[in-house]
Parts: C-alpha cells; sequence; structure tokens
C-alpha cells in the first residue's frame, strides 16, 4: 500500500487540512496505486457518513432562452441545442415533481430555472408559492437553483422556507472566461455570499470534462473548502449538440472515480454529490462512485438529459449494502425529540 496516501488519507480522518501539493499528489495517481486512493476515500467517507446516503432530485421549472453563454449548456440561447423550451411551470407541477421526489426516497427536491436570475416579480412570487406548498404538503426538502441572487430575494426565499440554494461555480477561477463571459466568476462567488448571509444552505460544485486542467481540477476544491459549502454536486460533461463543447470526450471513469476521491480527500466532511453525467462518463462503474468517496447522488432525470431508472439505482444502493436516507425520516427524528 503508497504510505504517503496513507498519511495524506490520516490527515482527513483527524479533520485537518490537507496542502494543495498533496492533492496534485494524489489527482496524479495512476496504475495500481489508483485502488489505495481508493480505499482510503471510502475510509474517509465512512468516518463521517457511514454507511448512508442521500438522494435528491430536481425539476426543470423554466427551460431555454437563458441569456449566458456558459459553453457546455443546452439552455443557453446563443446556441442551436433543440431542447424543449417553456416559461415558468405552475406550482401544481412542481408540487407533482416533489411528490414523486418523495416517493422516489429522494431527501430533497431542487426547483431549477434557466436564465441569468429570476425575472419579474410574478415569476419569483410563484416560486415563492410552490416552495411553500412543498413545505406545506410534503415532507421532503426544498431546495433552489435560479442564477443570481440580491439580498432580498435570499431573505424572501428563507422566509417562504428554503432551505438550500445551489450555485455551482463551476470551474476554477482561472479557466471561468473560457467557459462563460456574460457574467464573472465574482458574479458567482457574490452569490453565494449573499445565500449564506441569508441562512441558506449552499450547495456548490463544478463540472469536468470542459477542457479544464488538473490545476483547475484542485483550484475549485480549495475554493469550495474557503466558500465553507454543505453539498459539492460533481458533474461531468455530457455533451451535447450545438453546444461548443459537442466534440469533447468523456473522461474516462477511472479518472472522474479519481476526481470523487482526491475531492473527499479534501473536503472530508462534506456531502459530495454526484449528479450530471455520471451515466455516460462512469458507465459499468457507477456504483464505485460511494467507494471511491461519494456520499450522495441525483437521483431520476437531469434539465434535459434522461438520468438512469430510478429502479436501477435503488437495486445499486441496496445491493451494496448502503441506506438511502429520506427527509421523512428525518422529520419523524424530528418530532421524536
Amino acid at each position: 500500500m503508497n504510505d504517503k496516501i496513507k498519511k495524506i488519507a490520516n490527515q482527513s480522518l483527524q479533520g485537518k487540512a490537507i496542502r494543495h501539493d498533496d492533492a496534485l499528489y494524489l489527482m496524479q495517481i495512476d496504475g495500481d496505486e489508483i485502488y489505495d486512493l481508493f480505499y482510503w476515500a471510502n475510509q474517509i467517507r465512512l468516518k463521517y457518513f457511514g454507511h448512508t446516503i442521500n438522494g435528491c432530485s430536481i425539476v426543470s421549472a423554466r427551460q431555454g432562452k437563458c441569456t449566458e453563454d456558459c459553453r457546455f449548456c443546452s439552455q443557453s440561447a446563443y446556441y442551436n441545442t433543440g431542447i424543449e423550451e417553456f416559461n415558468l411551470v405552475d406550482t401544481g407541477n412542481i408540487l407533482d415533481a416533489a411528490r414523486c421526489a418523495e416517493k422516489a426516497g429522494s431527501d430533497s427536491i431542487g426547483i431549477v430555472t434557466s436564465g441569468y436570475s429570476i425575472n419579474g416579480d410574478n415569476d419569483f412570487d410563484k416560486i415563492c408559492q410552490s416552495i411553500k406548498a412543498i413545505v406545506s404538503k410534503t415532507c421532503i426538502h426544498p431546495h433552489g437553483s435560479f442564477g443570481e441572487l440580491t439580498r432580498e430575494m435570499a431573505e424572501s426565499l428563507v422566509k417562504s422556507g428554503l432551505k438550500r440554494i445551489n450555485h455551482n461555480i463551476e470551474t476554477s477561477e482561472r479557466f471561468f472566461p473560457k467557459v462563460c463571459s456574460t457574467h464573472t466568476f465574482a458574479d458567482r462567488l457574490n452569490t453565494i455570499r449573499i445565500a449564506k448571509e441569508a441562512g441558506l444552505e449552499i450547495c456548490s460544485g463544478a463540472i469536468f470534462g470542459i477542457g479544464e486542467g488538473i490545476e483547475d481540477r484542485i483550484d475549485v476544491a480549495f475554493t469550495l473548502k474557503k466558500l465553507d459549502v454543505d453539498v459539492v454536486p460533481l458533474n461531468f460533461l455530457h455533451p451535447i449538440q450545438g453546444t461548443p463543447l459537442d466534440q469533447n470526450h468523456s473522461i474516462k471513469a477511472m479518472d472522474a472515480l479519481k476526481i470523487i476521491s482526491v475531492y473527499r480527500f479534501v473536503l472530508p466532511d462534506r456531502e459530495i454529490k454526484i449528479a450530471g453525467g455520471r451515466e455516460r462518463n462512469l458507465r459499468d462503474l457507477q456504483s464505485w462512485m460511494f467507494y471511491a468517496g461519494a456520499s450522495s447522488v441525483m437521483i431520476g432525470n437531469y434539465l434535459t438529459t434522461k438520468g438512469r431508472s430510478i429502479l436501477e439505482d435503488m437495486q445499486m444502493i441496496e445491493d451494496l449494502g448502503l441506506k438511502l436516507v429520506t427527509s421523512c425520516e428525518d422529520n419523524k427524528k424530528l418530532a421524536g425529540n
């Protein structure tokens, strides 16, 4: 067994921060020693999360016609991708999606809207109404991804019952201008700061396979650590025809697992969620994501691409001897206290 990997792992297991150059070393591990990396990532996961796994689902509540030019995104108005476009759906449809996610075993439902922000008071009011409906009529936790937020918007979302906001930083500050030109990395950090100050939990992560280098992948991990985010979603590019990245190749499965493991070393006690692109990039190694350090997974479909069958995911989790924790169970525990 590689003694250096073990030494770095013990730092994480003891709650001590690892160094940037240690993370770089881990990200460059290859050959048989990659299994040592997975082993220790799993030990770190077990310490902080045991055999429990969180699941989440999302609903595309407003789709397409986005004013931003993120080069990987099928919803940008800059690219002709042929996706279905629609305005904000009504509260009834969002509530139905929440109930389906709850039935599937998800811990949360993420309401996702396309665009730089939620434009217009009517749309924002409808979002708040939908959040209130989910809180009052289901056990599932409402989360949201609404683009840039003002302080007033964040405070209103909290009052409506929103638990967590998703706002991915996507990539490193250095590489960000090559991914998007219509808003800045600083804009993303500002929304995260506003959301945290309003009392919202933060779900923020990245997408890999968009042309970034190893250093970029590591920089993102340490940026998220500095931001003290609660949940770290890791996405892997699913190239969409019509976008500038439609010819990008998938990340090798073992490299994707290596990314998950290094993030577990850097962020030992944070929920690491595997989200978009896992089916395409991990393929037959999807179950390995937990051994590599993941403690959470997105269940069901994504925004404009299909996910894996919910039944298949449930069977995978059961076969691994893991337990999916649901928000209804959390609420029962709170009621018992």
